[in-house]
């Protein structure tokens, strides 16, 4: 007998994650969405997978981009990562937001993020109303600060003070 999904998101919201921002190329500027559905799978090649809701943006650009990167979110920068989440306008306009820098590989970064992965997508698997995009990490940096992760849990944004 399976569960109805009221139950399974109750269930989930009690596991914390960590908060990151995707950026992905949209023509010539960028989009941006808040994620937490990340996860480390491989170190030999070095892989992580991402999840990704068919009917998002998000998604119809990382199957065109084909790279991406992910910027791990400090507590400092919750407006930020709620912006990604709820607003599309800021979605769109991702450089408006915050401080960033774009890479020499072209991915758009954002400052005082705790570090950041460059990726290139390397397998597209179907999971449902999502997609798991599976990405071989090509560049990886680790910031200077000392600050917290900023955490989701029980539909919060938390720190870990």
């Amino acid at each position: 007998m399976a569960i109805d999904a009221a139950l399974y998101k109750q269930v989930m919201r009690r596991y914390a994650t960590g908060v990151m921002v995707l950026t992905v190329r949209d023509g010539d500027d960028f989009h941006a969405v808040t994620v937490n559905s990340v996860t480390s799978v491989s170190l030999e090649p070095i892989l992580l997978l991402l999840c990704l809701e068919k009917n998002a943006r998000s998604h119809e650009l990382m199957q065109e981009a084909k790279t991406f990167a992910l910027n791990i979110m400090a507590d400092a920068q919750v407006e930020l990562g709620k912006k990604f989440a709820y607003d599309r306008a800021a979605r769109s306009a991702p450089r408006a937001q915050s401080a960033h820098f774009v890479s020499e590989r072209g991915e758009l970064l954002f400052e005082n993020a705790l570090g950041y992965f460059e990726c290139r997508v390397v397998a597209a698997y179907a999971g449902g109303d999502h997609t798991i995009f599976l990405g071989e990490v090509v560049n990886a940096a680790v910031s200077e600060t000392d600050a917290n992760p900023l955490i989701y849990y029980q539909s919060d944004w938390k720190g870990l003070r």
